[in-house]
């Protein structure tokens, strides 16, 4: 009996040993996978905070552009709003001067010479000059500078000073108002004074 004892005991160390061994083996595999999830779980959460942060990034840089662009226009607007005050400081300026000018016996000079140059531009037997009221006090010397018959009447067309023919037969207008030759320069100015709105 003693050897069936013994066997026997051998037989429950060696069921004892072998679930021992499947417990080992069964806690380094549950480990062995719990570190393979947690890896799986790292890597799927870095993955995901990556995209995010990439988004996020993307998303910054849209709003900073954004802003960028905002910032932009709204400076080019600023400094278009100014350029186009100190212009029209200039040409206001310049309007005074003319207008200043139009009281001078030059200016009368000068219409006498534009009802010359009308005259020649406009070769008809039906030309009206135009004149502004506060010139219509020098509508003889200027008939008289035209040359031949016309008709003067005046016109709340022109501010500054001058002469508009027209002749209706033509179908033409001649401008040699001061209005037209200031407003000519706005051009030149825009071209040459240095106060472009660029970007």
């Amino acid at each position: 009996m003693p050897d069936t004892v013994s066997k026997t005991d051998n037989f429950l160390k060696a069921i004892e040993k072998y679930a021992e061994e499947q417990r080992s083996k069964i806690q380094s595999e549950a480990e062995d996978f719990k570190e393979r999830e947690l890896n799986k779980a790292e890597e799927e959460g870095l993955r995901e905070a990556y995209v995010l942060i990439q988004k996020k990034m993307t998303d910054i840089r849209t709003e900073i552009s954004a802003e960028l662009s905002r910032a932009e226009s709204a400076s080019r607007k600023k400094t278009f709003v100014r350029r186009q005050e100190i212009e029209n400081e200039v040409f206001e300026k310049a309007a005074k001067k003319l207008s200043e000018y139009t009281k001078t016996s030059k200016y009368v000079q000068d219409l006498e010479k534009s009802a010359e140059s009308v005259s020649r531009a406009l070769d008809s037997d039906d030309v009206v000059l135009r004149l502004r009221e506060a010139d219509m006090k020098y509508k003889d010397k200027i008939s008289k500078a035209f040359g031949r018959k016309c008709g003067i009447e005046s016109t709340d067309e022109i501010s500054i000073g001058g002469i508009i023919g027209v002749s209706k037969k033509l179908g033409l207008l001649a401008n040699e108002t001061l209005d037209s030759k200031l407003e000519m320069q706005r051009e030149w100015f825009f071209e040459n004074s240095g106060l472009r709105v660029t970007g």
